[in-house]
């Protein structure tokens, strides 16, 4: 049985490699686009497109020496101003043999639920972002709010599915500077307890997400300017596997 198993994950895998050919990821204006492995559009509504492109990032927590090599394809919009919210779109893919892990809620996060976009479910959460890793800092790096303070940290909400037998990942984050007064979102200050709830119904509605556009397919391919991409880790994109009949240790 085992045997039968690591033979149609085979077959699988080299199936999914013969499509690579007709696969095309990137942009079409602001609208971020795959026209395989899934063929999905996504757009955040009412943000203007800030950066967007692709990179190969090295993903520290697998058994390879260096960090696993992980395609990611990002599209992020809004921050323009220090009371501006941010939404980032991203799609990621392992190599052959891997696999990406379940969707795990992050510490500390609250609300966890599923929603669902284009029918289909993505896991969501609720968390604070902060720190100079955050891969997005540089984004708002020198811009101040009215009372002085860099908006490094955040309210966040995070989607996340898996698509193609979890080769492909995609990731969707809506984000709001934290108000100074908020510490923990397990323990809201008197009068705002409705802060977090409020939220969720903005990042919910943030994005559009559903099927190619008509017509021909002009994407445009390129680099996202500004991320930090050496803090794009498991943080934000998640944990990996590997299949056994690729790991030989």
């Amino acid at each position: 049985m085992k045997g039968i198993r690591h033979f149609c994950i085979v077959v699988l895998l080299m199936a999914a490699a013969g499509c690579t050919g007709a696969q095309q990821r990137g942009m079409i204006g602001s609208l971020y686009v795959s026209t395989a492995r899934p063929a999905i559009s996504i757009e955040a509504k009412n943000l203007p497109l800030r950066t967007a492109g692709r990179s190969v990032v090295n993903l520290p927590w697998s058994s390879v020496l260096g960090g696993l090599p992980i395609r990611v394809w990002l599209a992020v919009y809004g921050a323009t101003s220090p009371q501006s919210p941010m939404a980032i779109v991203a799609q990621a893919e392992v190599p052959a043999g891997w696999y990406w892990d379940g969707i795990m809620r992050r510490p500390f996060s609250v609300d966890e639920s599923v929603e669902i976009f284009d029918n289909v479910a993505y896991q969501a959460c609720t968390y604070i972002v902060d720190g100079p890793r955050d891969p997005f800092a540089d984004l708002v790096k020198g811009q101040e709010t009215a009372n002085g303070e860099k908006p490094l940290r955040w309210i966040a909400r995070g989607f996340a599915a898996r698509y193609n037998f979890n080769d492909d990942k995609i990731i969707l984050e809506y984000r709001e500077p934290l108000p100074a007064e908020i510490t923990s979102l397990s323990a809201l200050p008197y009068g705002q307890a409705d802060f977090v709830k409020a939220f969720e119904q903005r990042a919910r509605e943030a994005f559009s997400v559903g099927s190619l556009p008509s017509g021909a397919l002009r994407i445009q391919q390129g680099y996202a300017q500004g991320i930090l991409w050496q803090y794009m880790d498991q943080r934000f994109l998640g944990t990996v596997s590997q299949y056994d009949i690729f790991n030989t240790n």
